[in-house]
């Protein structure tokens, strides 16, 4: 018995179309995410030394919450400051002391965003790249260092897992004080990756 064509409403055909478009969007396209809404922020943070300095100063930084926190109160961080031997870091030049930031993975927590170099002064920098982030080990720095870093992972609108993005330069490091004053630019949308002035497009 020969089979009947199945006919579709207009109506219906428009929505399967609506819902085959939205599927495709939401294939892990960075431009399917929401509109960015928040300027990025600069601002200047002073952290000292994990090791040698008093429990009560910070020695990590949020890059969700924007603030210096005390690593004796929180885990919830995304790099933390140190100063010691190279041997202690597996960096820099045998028998030199150093000084490192460390991603959280560097301080025995998860291995969740990450840290790298950057050769391009600060404000050349206006997109964060997505790979070659350091999650495991220190990264040594000294005054005038850049460094571009990634935040722990969040949940953006639409199911979308991203970090948040940040710049960063030494302004000055006081090995006597086990001290780093970090010049920041912080993208505060989840996974927006431009790090220029204003309300971000990438």
């Amino acid at each position: 018995m020969p089979s009947t064509p199945v006919r579709r409403h207009p109506v219906v055909l428009r929505i399967l179309l609506a819902a085959a478009v939205a599927a495709s969007a939401g294939c892990g396209d960075a431009f399917t995410l929401p509109p960015a809404s928040l300027e990025t922020a600069e601002l200047t943070v002073t952290l000292y030394a994990l090791t040698g300095t008093p429990i009560s100063t910070p020695s990590a930084y949020n890059l969700l919450t924007l603030a210096a926190v005390r690593t004796d109160r929180t885990s919830d961080l995304d790099f933390a400051f140190d100063i010691g031997p190279d041997s202690s870091f597996g960096a820099g030049t045998a028998g030199a002391t150093v000084a490192v930031l460390l991603p959280r993975g560097a301080v025995g927590l998860s291995e969740d965003g990450g840290l790298q170099i950057s050769s391009l002064p600060l404000d050349s920098i206006v997109l964060a790249p997505e790979r070659g982030y350091e999650e495991r080990a220190g990264v040594v720095i000294d005054s005038g260092a850049v460094i571009i870093a990634a935040s722990r992972k969040q949940n953006c609108n639409f199911g979308f897992v991203r970090p948040r993005y940040a710049k960063l330069r030494v302004e000055a490091l006081d090995l006597v004080q086990r001290s780093v004053t970090l010049r920041l630019v912080v993208n505060p949308n989840c996974g927006y990756r431009g790090l220029g002035p204003g309300v971000p497009q990438q």
